[in-house]
């Protein structure tokens, strides 16, 4: 008798198995992703860390990324801010005390980073104690030869700015 039950269960349970054709979009609203630039954070965190450093450790990175991909060269606009000084806490090559552009390239034989840049900050040394210094740096703008593309992820305020925290070694 349980014989028959286990087999009805079967083929009904095969039954309702059978048939189960659907259309994506009946269920799912899909839309492409905007391009956008935006800081590298460590895993799938929205958040950038503070980055702290001292002005005898040479240099800082911070990461800018465009993580939907780029079929040319971004231009992305930043600037600066906080209390440190341009070109006596830190400098930043071909940038001015407002800021500066850097270029997120389409980098073919790098498969891991395609879509990615490096800001350097080179870390000065002033001989005066002055005291632990803090450095912003906004993305403010990009584009590339499609048009422009937001700044943020997905064109938000995460991941828009980084914080360099510089402690004073005199």
């Amino acid at each position: 008798m349980n014989y028959k039950y286990f087999m009805l269960l079967s083929v009904v349970a095969l039954l309702t198995a059978c048939g189960n054709d659907y259309e994506v979009s009946e269920y799912f609203d899909l839309e492409e992703l905007p391009g956008y630039v935006a800081f590298d954070a460590p895993g799938n965190s929205a958040i950038l860390d503070d980055i702290m450093v001292t002005e005898a450790d040479g240099s800082a990175t911070v990461t800018i990324e465009c993580p939907t991909g780029t079929l040319s060269d971004i231009t992305v606009d930043y600037e600066f801010g906080g209390d440190a000084v341009f070109g006596t806490d830190f400098n930043v090559a071909g940038a001015t005390a407002s800021g500066g552009t850097i270029t997120v390239g389409q980098k073919a034989w790098d498969v891991v980073n395609r879509s990615n840049a490096d800001l350097e900050i080179e870390l000065l040394t002033d001989d005066t104690a002055d005291g632990t210094k803090t450095l912003t740096v906004t993305l403010v703008s990009a584009s590339n030869a499609e048009g422009p593309l937001a700044v943020g992820r997905g064109g938000t305020d995460f991941l828009k700015t980084a914080t360099i925290v510089i402690e004073d070694v005199d």
